[in-house]
This record gives C-alpha cells, structure tokens and sequence, in this order.
C-alpha cells in the first residue's frame, strides 16, 4: 500500500519496525480495555458515592504520579536520543532520572498518613477513609517507577519487552479485579489496591529493581555528572513538567471541584460517564505512546511537513470510526450501567465527542516537542486549567455533572485548536 508507506517513511519507519510498534499497540489498548471493565465493574458494585470516592482516590494516586515525574519521562527519551553517539552519557541520562524520582518516592512515603487524613477531611467523607487516600499518594509514587520503565524501554526502542510489561500489567488487574470483586465487592479501598497497587508493585520489583541495581551507584560514583545532567534535564523538563501536571488536572482537579462543589454522588456520576469518554481515546493514546520517540526525531522540515500530509489524509477514516464509535459506547452504557447513572450519558456525549477531536489534532501538535518548543504546550495547557477552574466554579453549583462536563469539553478544545494552528503556521514558514 503506496499511503502506507508513505506515511511510514514520514516518520523514517519501516515496515519492519512497525511490528514490534503495532505490538506495544495492541498492548496499550488491551491494558486500557481493563481499566475500562476496571471502572465499568467498580461503578456498578460500589454505586454512585462508592465510586466517587474510588475515582477521588484514582484521581489523587493519578496525579500524584504525574507530579512527582515532573517532565522527566519525556525528558529522559530525548536526552537519550541526544546522545547516541555517547553511550557512557546515556547512562547518567537514565542514572539521575532514576536517582531523582527514588527521592521523591522517599519523601512521599513519609508524609503519606497526614496527606491522606487532610484530604479525607477535605472532601468530607469520613476519617474512615484517611487509609484509602493515603495508600492513594503510595500508588502515586509507584508509578513514578512504572512510568519510568515504560520511558526506559522506549528509550531503547525495547517495544517487545514493553509490550511483555504492559500485557503482565492487564494481566494482573484482571486476577487482582475477580479476586476483588468475589471478596470485597463494597469496598473502595480493595478495589484501590487489587486494581492498581498490588499490579504495578509486581512489576516495578520485577522490572525497575535489576535496572536500580545498575544504575543507582552510578549516581555515588559521579554525583558532579549526575547533577550535570539532572540540571539539563530539569531545565528542559520544567515545560515538560508544567504541561502534563496542567493537563492532568484538568480532569483530576475537576473531581475535587466537583466533590467540594456537589457530592461524591456527583463524582461517581461524572467518572462513569467520563470513562466511557475515555475509553474512546484507547487508540489515539497507544499511537502517541509509541509515535512519540520517532516523531520527536524529526529533523527536516520537509519530514515535519510529510507527516503532517499523511495525517490529514486520515481524517474521514478516524472521525468516521470516532462517530461510530460515540454511537455505540453511548447505547453500552445506557443499559450497563442502569438507571442511577442514566445523568452521566450528557457527560459522555459531551466529553466524547470533543475527546475525539482533540486527541487526533493531539497527533500533529506534538511536533512542538519536535520543534524543541515544550512552552507551547505547556502555556496552553495552563490555559485549559485555569479556564477550567473557573468554569467549574461557576457552572458545577447550577448544573452539577452537566457543568463539569462543560467545564472539561471546552478548554480542551480550545487549546488543542490554538496549538494545532501554531503548528500548522511554523511547519509553513520553515525554510522550504
């Protein structure tokens, strides 16, 4: 097929290297297929308020993880990708990124306790629940490593191994998920730790621990290099750092707006319906992760301007699989989730149907990551989080899940739109 690889040559890809891609591909959307059937199971075991306090606790472990990686995931491929040639810096590349997020997670388990009894009291639902938010900020910091696995192996361009990770991590939720849903079908905090902490632990001890025995000394054996390059990435990472901690609270600060602004009813309602959302952007999100490496490789302007090309002419072929799509998880989960979620179908709908375009445009602008550009997205998306506030402030007390949703929809897509036209116009004026 001549558009095939065409759109392959784009991104300087092979046919060959496609396979193990198309592997990590089929990975990440089998993985995100269980988180789906995760939210889907707990919602309509735990009820409304059980749910939203789950999602709360999903929510506070969520962005905790994306806090304390602070850019440096991304960071730590292009730095990488910097320097080949240099396989000595390389290794202090992974060393510090390592070192540094080791630290955090220290840190984090010390004041874990009192961070999980303020929030409890925060969202006012009980000193019952200080466990659960606290094993939350736990999981937050595991998956400073699980991330960092993922970046390592996509650093080397180990798409099998990810792949073998990513399919072990489905694999372990779904036993982890049977065993709580036959023995704790009630409880939050099982659900918590059978669906997201005990999976990543078995696979950081596994995974992340042989590559710590390595590399950790580096960083006492040559702490002025360690330091050397933390400061270099750092100093690319604070974009980095500043957009997906922006972005990712976009949704996760909704709900905490919602819970203080509403209920926790009103948290389970908009999770059930936002999960359905996200189960739509399953495929764009695997297509990000394993497009990322070799899109930010791009070099040639004639490259940039060929992969945008290629994009474009995929356009009817995604927004029609994206409408059928909308249709189809919109008639699921009116009869799965039954009547007490029949209010999160608006959510869906709204969240869906500007999900779907946002994340297809989110293909092209990550070029600004390959236009060494990272304040871009990271301006835009503080954008989005204050827009986002501000709606929600406004809108959740009147409109309750329906004002959340608008509150979510609509400065995503501005934002989205705003970068894909920068991207649009410095691809076009680039020396031809």
């Amino acid at each position: 097929m001549k558009f095939v690889d065409a759109w392959l040559e784009s991104l300087s890809l092979s046919r060959r290297q496609v396979v193990p891609i198309a592997s990590v591909t089929v990975a990440t959307v089998t993985n995100n297929l269980v988180g789906f059937i995760v939210n889907v199971v707990a919602a309509t075991k735990l009820g409304a308020e059980g749910f939203g306090i789950f999602s709360l606790a999903y929510s506070v472990a969520t962005l905790t993880g994306t806090i304390g990686d602070f850019g440096l995931n991304l960071t730590m491929i292009r730095l990488f990708n910097k320097y080949q040639a240099k396989m000595g810096r390389q290794e202090l590349v992974l060393a510090s990124t390592l070192s540094f997020k080791s630290l955090l997670f220290f840190i984090l388990a010390i004041a874990c306790l009192p961070l999980g009894n303020l929030l409890a009291r925060g969202f006012d639902v009980g000193t019952e629940n200080s466990l659960l938010f606290a094993i939350a900020f736990i999981t937050g910091g595991i998956l400073f490593f699980w991330t960092y696995l993922q970046s390592f192996l996509q650093s080397h361009l180990s798409f099998r191994q990810l792949t073998g990770y990513i399919l072990a991590y489905a694999g372990l939720r779904v036993a982890c998920l049977i065993v709580a849903n036959y023995f704790f079908p009630e409880s939050s905090l099982i659900w918590l730790v059978a669906t997201y902490t005990i999976p990543v632990t078995i696979l950081i001890l596994f995974g992340v621990l042989p590559i710590a025995c390595k590399l950790i000394p580096i960083t006492f054996r040559q702490p002025r290099e360690i330091f050397s390059i933390l400061a270099e990435a750092l100093h690319y990472s604070k974009w980095v750092a500043l957009s997906t901690i922006a972005y990712a609270s976009l949704l996760n600060v909704l709900r905490f707006i919602l819970a203080v602004r509403a209920s926790t009813a009103d948290v389970g309602i908009f999770s059930a319906g936002i999960t359905f959302a996200m189960a739509f952007s399953i495929l764009n999100q695997a297509m990000r992760a394993v497009l990322f490496p070799q899109v930010t490789a791009l070099e040639d302007p004639r490259q940039m301007r060929g992969y945008l090309k290629r994009l474009r002419q995929l356009v009817p072929y995604y927004f029609a699989l994206a409408l059928l799509g909308i249709g189809t998880l919109g008639v699921f989960q009116w009869f799965v989730l039954g009547a007490e979620y029949r209010a999160a179908l608006p959510v869906f709908l709204i969240t869906a149907s500007v999900l779907s375009l946002t994340l297809f445009l989110g293909l092209a602008t990550m070029l600004v990551h390959t236009m060494m550009k990272p304040q871009i997205d990271a301006w835009v998306n503080v954008g989005r989080l204050g827009i986002m506030i501000i709606m929600a402030f406004f809108l959740i007390p009147p409109f309750q899940v329906l004002g959340a949703a608008i509150a979510y929809a609509v400065p995503l897509l501005i934002g989205e739109m705003w970068m894909f036209r920068y991207v649009l116009e410095n691809t076009k004026n680039q020396n031809r």
